[in-house]
């Protein structure tokens, strides 16, 4: 029965240390976003592009990049397609207004707000794999800005995150089975 018990906390443990990646609500998402805006207002969204080629030649820059492939290779993605994440120019004008949106594999852009670093840098971060804003899409997100926006626009972002109260380091590591053992015969002693 405690091993079935353990492997209840292993769960568990695992989407604590993620809470944004729950996959029915992404209980993260605008915490972050408003972290993100308190950093766009301060420091800017990096370089600004004019038009839909420059963005998809810095896609391609970033996606040649060690940066890249080692986020690659780190969140088991396994398929060989993303050497390069393809961009397209949303039709302005329709619903609501996104600077920009990705399903995983392709990113459409918004011409009159999205055209901007930040933003692709953003939605490259969901392209890893990460379609939330939980603790491993921050992460990877202050990777991505630190090497492409530079390490003082990093350090200025996982400013707001830490103000935001949103962790973006690496996870805690879960009990071993003999630790775990250990601390609930140490509960039930002090219950009992």
């Amino acid at each position: 029965m405690s091993r079935l018990e353990y492997q209840t906390y292993l769960i568990k443990h695992e989407r604590k240390q993620n809470k944004g990646a729950n996959y029915t609500r992404d209980s993260e998402r605008l915490k972050t976003y408003r972290a993100e805006w308190a950093f766009g207002s301060a420091n800017g969204q990096g370089k600004e592009f004019s038009k839909i080629q420059e963005v998809q030649k810095f896609v391609e820059k970033v996606c040649k990049s060690k940066t890249w492939a080692k986020l690659w290779d780190e969140n088991d993605r396994w398929e060989k397609w993303a050497k390069v994440v393809p961009v397209k120019m949303k039709q302005t004008g329709h619903g609501r207004r996104t600077a920009a949106f990705t399903n995983g594999y392709s990113i459409t852009v918004d011409p009159l707000c999205g055209m901007n670093e930040y933003t692709i840098l953003h939605e490259l971060t969901h392209c890893l794999g990460h379609m939330h804003h939980g603790r491993s899409f921050r992460r990877d997100m202050l990777k991505l800005v630190s090497r492409f926006m530079g390490r003082d626009a990093a350090t200025a972002l996982k400013g707001e995150f830490k103000k935001a109260k949103l962790p973006c380091g690496e996870p805690r590591k879960p009990l071993s089975y003999e630790q775990w053992m250990a601390a609930r015969t140490r509960m039930e002693k002090i219950r009992g």
